[in-house]
């Protein structure tokens, strides 16, 4: 077989034990949340906020992950959408795991929009205080009570997505990426919209991800102004992102001209977050490449997106047995479990397959070393332990 044939296959041997491994667990993925009263200082009353968490987060092999955290206006509505969307992405490896949270309000009206605007609302205006809330009361007890990386979403609809369109320039810095859904750009005639382009202007270099998308509100048989113009200030916040040069600002737009306003958050679920995540999983020529490579595709990972990423125990070992099995490359493949056992010492897997690797080169001692490890282990049965006194003596007899 041909070279790409061989990693072909081993694609399609992976894909299928993902999605095995994701269909035996689907019930288990789609963990019920835990609600939280918070009495805030801030709004001056208590809020419930909504934390889902990762799958397997309380695993004893999982205590030393942290994961990027999505927040998610109008809780608990938004939260089982975006944890809907995710959770397939993650089976299949095209978005880390994340911790989930949303955030509701008693008033979005007065919460979610950035000023006061006689035109649709008298008790407008609350944005300013909501988003200080978010960052002073909900993020630090998120961070104090779960483990987190420094990388926040933030993702809401109709008043939610001029909420996050607003905390994109007001608290640049708060949020890494914003996902805005049919945002509701038409308040105080578009201001929302001069200033966004107005702060890309004049910070260039601000590196963020920023996510918008639009319905049919805007459609030429529509009959609503206010759709036309959250067209009109999306379309304009596309225009100039496009036309400046800032280099790490990543964006997507998205139109949806058949969906009406109310659908176009499910749309945006996914729209958004392969945005975000556009290339997660190892690439297919980076695999090919060999480790250097692979571990160089997790470096540029972790400088997107600016906290340390690293390849999981999994991804290395199945690259591992490409290059051992249907590359036949058994130095490259030495390279991966290597990494695996340097790790965890304890990564039987691993160590078993370096042992194969070992014996293809016709290094019979270097075998010999891992077969002694394994065979050292106390929580060995009976058969295995048989297995392994049988192939040290085969080997020793080489």
């Amino acid at each position: 077989m041909t070279k790409h044939l061989y990693i072909f296959i081993l694609c399609i041997f992976a894909l299928t034990t993902e999605a095995a491994s994701f269909a035996d667990n689907a019930v288990e993925r789609h963990r019920p949340y835990s609600k939280v009263p918070l009495s805030s200082s801030v709004l001056k009353e208590t809020v419930d906020i909504y934390v889902q968490l990762p799958f397997k987060y309380e695993s004893q092999f999982m205590q030393k992950e942290r994961y990027p955290v999505i927040y998610v206006l109008d809780a608990p509505v938004g939260l089982p959408l975006i944890s809907g969307i995710l959770e397939p992405l993650i089976g299949y490896n095209n978005a880390p795991q994340m911790i989930v949270v949303g955030v509701s309000t008693s008033n979005r009206n007065r919460d979610l929009t950035p000023s006061i605007d006689l035109n649709y609302e008298t008790h407008g205006g609350g944005a300013d205080k909501y988003l200080e809330f978010i960052e002073k009361e909900v993020i630090p007890y998120i961070n104090e009570n779960y483990r987190t990386e420094d990388f926040r979403v933030l993702s809401g609809h109709s008043y939610g997505g001029l909420f996050a369109t607003y905390a994109f320039y007001k608290k640049p810095n708060l949020f890494q990426a914003h996902f805005a859904n049919s945002p509701s750009l038409f308040w105080e005639n578009g201001k929302t919209v001069k200033e966004l382009i107005k702060f890309v202007e004049q910070n260039p270099n601000h590196k963020n991800f920023l996510y918008m998308n639009m319905g049919n509100e805007g459609n030429p048989e529509s009959e609503s102004p206010e759709g036309v113009e959250m067209l009109k200030g999306v379309q304009m916040i596309e225009s100039a992102l496009t036309s400046l040069n800032a280099p790490n600002l990543s964006f997507k737009f998205e139109y949806f001209s058949n969906e009406p306003h109310q659908t176009t958050p499910i749309y945006g679920a996914i729209g958004a977050l392969r945005g975000l995540y556009p290339q997660w999983s190892i690439p297919y020529k980076t695999s090919i490449a060999g480790y250097e490579s692979v571990m160089d595709h997790f470096e540029q990972l972790s400088i997107k997106y600016g906290y340390k990423i690293e390849a999981k125990g999994w991804q290395i070992y199945d690259e591992g047995v490409a290059q051992l099995t249907f590359l036949n490359n058994p130095s490259e493949a030495i390279k991966y479990f290597n990494h695996n056992i340097s790790r965890d010492p304890l990564s039987d897997g691993s160590r078993k397959k370096i042992v194969d690797a070992y014996v293809q080169l016709g290094k019979v001692e270097k075998a010999l070393e891992h077969l002694r490890v394994l065979i050292s282990r106390d929580d060995l049965e009976d058969k295995e332990r048989q297995t392994l006194s049988e192939k040290i003596s085969t080997l020793k007899n080489k």
